[in-house]
């Protein structure tokens, strides 16, 4: 969502550091929908104003190391099927298995 999209939602403008920390809100809360998202932010806002959005930080950085262990156990697994199919193929590793 862009600076000039959440605050037509809002009908106000917001600081760039207010924004910063609503789009990180935003896009990491577990809160907030996928599909509503930009309703919501805009209504928690409206709600509770920065205040209540700097509150929801801790949750959204939690969400995100979380989404980070995800992604790189995602990779690790795509890494070692591709070395268990190379085994079956009969090639040589080209990485230790770990």
């Amino acid at each position: 969502m862009m600076k000039h999209e959440f605050e037509e939602k809002l009908g106000n403008q917001v600081t760039e550091k207010e924004y910063k920390d609503i789009e990180f809100v935003y896009t990491f809360h577990p809160s907030i929908s996928n599909t509503e998202g930009k309703t919501q932010i805009a209504q928690l806002y409206k709600i509770g104003g920065i205040r209540l959005i700097r509150d929801m930080i801790p949750t959204a950085r939690k969400a995100q190391e979380l989404d980070n262990k995800i992604m790189a156990a995602n990779a690790n697994l795509m890494r070692l099927k591709r070395q268990l199919e190379m085994l079956a193929n009969g090639e040589e590793e080209s990485e230790e298995i770990k």
